[in-house]
């Protein structure tokens, strides 16, 4: 391409960029070709082009001034004209002011093709006026193509800054003025066993929709309280293009085994659940793809628009050794992380083990055991398990320690009450349940208590646990240290790997929403803990722990 259009009189990067323009940036062949040529240009190619294009600027060539004067007075003009114009266009499309100027000040950048075309401008000395009221006898020389390049290279260096501190990657959340809609988590349901129990949960690949499937199950789904699971296939965007949220919908063509989409896999595998579950569960399934970077935004923002209290994700290092060994796994680590800290709701992060699940249309058993230390985290971890016991079909194992300390602060002292409270009224909800089993045991600092917990295994098919814990302080250095993964909580990470269960069961880590720890929550769970101190302990005398 550079040849031919050298060969009829133009420039050899017009070629190129014709060639570029051709090619679709969207998958497979423009995802391919970024990736395979993007380390060569973006570390090699561009600094030479940009080399070669400042190696041309002469600063000593402007003599001039009259000359000078009269470009810089073209230059304004059109950057003027330029920003003004950007602005009241997006208005008029009903973008807010800000976000016009923004735009505005990003289309007045300048890129790649500026300075060729400056640069053929020079060779081929073209004339210029500025609005008819000058002389054509202004020429693209050595002076007009430095003060050219210098005013392009000054302006990008103003608002290049501006912008990146302006739009900096967070998620912005809309106030709301009731309390009900401001505390997204999973206690809040407890009260009201009617209401339908919204879940969102993301996939990146085939092989984790099975574990995903038995767990929707095991939330047992009932006509008084339904489930309507939004699933969001995650697909990683490469090129320059917008982000895209697509809706499914039941595809109606017909594909052979070997051309079925992996969105069109997962998505039906979904919807045959729907259709065989025994409870009622309602999927809506998403296809969204962007980039790793701002993925979270948009998790976010579905998952505060639909008021869910449930976010689940899957663990970066679920599959490693069945997905393509190209697997961007820091990019997931990352996006996991993003999203617990600006989700408004609790995230949890699924630790998928692979491991065959007991689950078809006749028989389904699941054993789940839940570790209870204290805490907002695992408060949300024993909400979420109590769901679990209307399924005859769930066990589940119920492991509480509490550390014996001497001395209690205050801000652990109301954690201690909020703790009993969520315990009294699981207690007084399950009474009479065979397929409960409650263990209580009491450790001296977070040594014993890893101990104990890595003593706890059985035949789990879960294990749920909280991420953050008052009692795993930065005083337990002798635990915190020995952390891989953050995100998982000192506790969850040592459940993950392989001295628990030697790895082979599935754990999933919950974090309370960081954004809604609000007062009114506080006294609400206060409030109802002294109710239940009445009615939960004399129905609770008789059982033994």
């Amino acid at each position: 391409m550079a040849f031919i259009t050298d060969a009829l009189g133009t420039k050899p990067t017009t070629g190129a960029i014709i060639l570029g323009l051709v090619i679709p940036n969207r998958p497979p062949l423009g995802t391919a070709l970024i990736k395979k040529t993007e380390f060569m240009v973006s570390e090699f190619l561009l600094p030479v082009f940009f080399f070669c294009a400042g190696l041309s600027v002469n600063v000593y060539s402007i003599h001039d001034w009259e000359s000078f004067s009269k470009l810089q007075v073209l230059i304004v003009e059109s950057y003027v004209t330029k920003f003004l114009g950007v602005t009241l266009a997006a208005m008029c499309c009903k973008i807010k002011f800000k976000h016009s100027l923004l735009l505005s000040m990003i289309m007045s950048i300048k890129g790649l093709i500026e300075p060729s075309i400056y640069s053929r401008w020079r060779v081929l000395k073209v004339s210029y006026s500025f609005l008819y009221l000058f002389p054509p006898s202004l020429q693209m020389d050595q002076q007009s193509y430095t003060q050219i390049i210098l005013s392009s290279l000054g302006l990008t260096m103003a608002i290049a800054p501006f912008i990146r501190f302006s739009c900096i990657l967070h998620v912005h959340l809309r106030q709301s003025s009731s309390i009900h809609d401001c505390i997204r988590n999973i206690q809040s349901l407890l009260a009201s066993n009617s209401e339908t129990f919204q879940i969102l949960r993301c996939v990146h690949n085939e092989e984790s929709v099975r574990n995903m499937i038995t767990l929707l199950e095991a939330s047992n789904p009932t006509e008084a309280s339904p489930i309507c699971a939004y699933i969001f296939h995650a697909v990683e965007l490469t090129v320059s293009a917008a982000p895209l949220l697509v809706r499914h919908t039941k595809q109606k063509k017909k594909f052979t085994n070997t051309s079925v989409p992996t969105n069109v896999h997962i998505m039906r595998a979904f919807e045959n659940y729907s259709k065989n579950s025994k409870g009622p569960v309602v999927i809506e399934a998403f296809t969204m793809t962007a980039p790793y970077i701002s993925m979270h935004e948009t998790i976010c923002h579905e998952a505060n628009d639909k008021k869910v209290p449930l976010i689940i994700i899957p663990f970066h290092e679920n599959h490693k050794d069945v997905i393509a060994p190209n697997c961007p796994t820091k990019a997931i680590r990352q996006f996991n992380i993003n999203v617990q800290s600006y989700a408004p709701c609790t995230v949890g992060i699924l630790v998928d083990r692979s491991l065959s699940c007991r689950l078809s249309l006749n028989h389904f058993s699941y054993n789940v055991a839940v570790f209870f230390i204290g805490g907002p985290d695992d408060r949300e971890a024993l909400a979420y398990s109590a769901r679990m016991p209307g399924n005859t079909k769930v066990s589940i194992s119920v492991f509480r320690f509490t550390l014996a300390e001497t001395v209690i602060e205050e801000e652990q002292l109301k954690e201690t009450k909020l703790d009993q409270a969520l315990v009294d009224e699981f207690k007084l909800s399950n009474i009479g349940n065979d397929h409960l089993n409650w263990h209580e045991m009491e450790v001296a600092d977070g040594v014993q208590l890893m101990d104990a917990i890595r003593q706890s295994h059985g035949d789990y098919d879960l294990v749920m646990v909280g991420r953050r814990h008052l009692e795993m302080s930065p005083r337990n250095e002798e635990t915190v240290d020995f952390m891989e993964n953050a995100e998982l909580g000192a506790i969850g990470d040592m459940l993950a790997s392989s001295d628990f269960c030697g790895g082979m069961v599935n754990v999933l880590v919950m974090q309370e929403s960081r954004e809604f720890v609000l007062r009114t929550a506080l006294m609400k769970n206060l409030t109802r803990y002294y109710k239940l101190t009445y009615i939960a302990k004399p129905a609770c005398r008789g059982q033994t722990s």
